[in-house]
């Protein structure tokens, strides 16, 4: 459980928020290198790789035990969060601008909230109603200058991110309802399963695994997995948990 102090707690929801500020950035950097889903899924395998390291050297104070039970929630969190999430934020990002692209994501709160109200029963006061019809309002218009002249690939651009906050905003509520706990080992295991399914995926839709090790390429997955996956993940889940 997280027993921070408030002060505390804000600081490092801050530091979450500029990782993933920077998420789509880089995505965009080391797309011309290799293809949207294999990328995806090597930004997930490294980052459990690096987390699995965490609960190695962590393990005698925060030991956690492997079960069928917990290794099935995980399961669906690896497929929601980061199967459907990286998936979607892949897949779009070719298609629209780092800014436009990362406000989109920022919708998964919205839609956390929309998704919580109806399947866990929460009570959305009128002010909570108002601010997501505000923010989905305010949404919209931003998306509304890039339709026109069959853009069809903006469209699906939209429809994938908004697909990846989707995920990520349910995998939010599955780490909720699952609790506190050992983090690293947890996520390092979901993140192995999306990265499989996301691997999968690739290899289905056909995409050529024709990775171009460049500087760009290597860089910006070396600061998603670590900075933008690894780190935000388990700040992130610890302030969840």
């Amino acid at each position: 459980m997280n027993t921070y102090p408030k002060f505390t707690n804000v600081a490092w929801m801050l530091v979450v928020t500029l990782l993933w500020a920077i998420c789509f950035p880089f995505i965009v950097t080391g797309l011309p290198d290799a293809p949207p889903l294999l990328f995806a899924a090597l930004r997930a395998f490294l980052a459990s790789g690096i987390l699995f390291a965490v609960y190695m050297v962590k393990r005698v104070r925060e030991p956690y035990l492997f079960n069928l039970q917990d290794t099935g929630q995980l399961g669906l969190i690896g497929l929601s969060y980061t199967a459907m999430g990286f998936g979607g934020m892949f897949l779009g990002a070719g298609h629209l601008s780092p800014g436009l692209a990362t406000v989109l994501a920022s919708t998964q709160p919205l839609i956390a909230a929309a998704i919580a109200a109806a399947w866990l029963g929460e009570t959305l006061k009128t002010k909570g109603i108002a601010g997501l019809f505000v923010g989905f309002l305010g949404v919209a218009l931003l998306s509304w200058s890039g339709f026109g002249n069959n853009n069809a690939g903006f469209l699906w651009g939209i429809i994938w991110v908004l697909m990846g906050a989707f995920g990520v905003a349910i995998g939010n509520i599955l780490l909720k309802k699952r609790g506190g706990g050992s983090i690293a080992a947890p996520m390092a295991v979901q993140l192995l399963i999306g990265g499989g399914i996301l691997l999968l995926a690739s290899a289905i839709s056909g995409e050529q695994w024709d990775i171009r090790w460049t500087f760009r390429f290597t860089g910006s997955l070396l600061i998603l997995s670590a900075l933008a996956t690894a780190a935000m993940v388990f700040l992130w889940f610890g302030l969840l948990a």
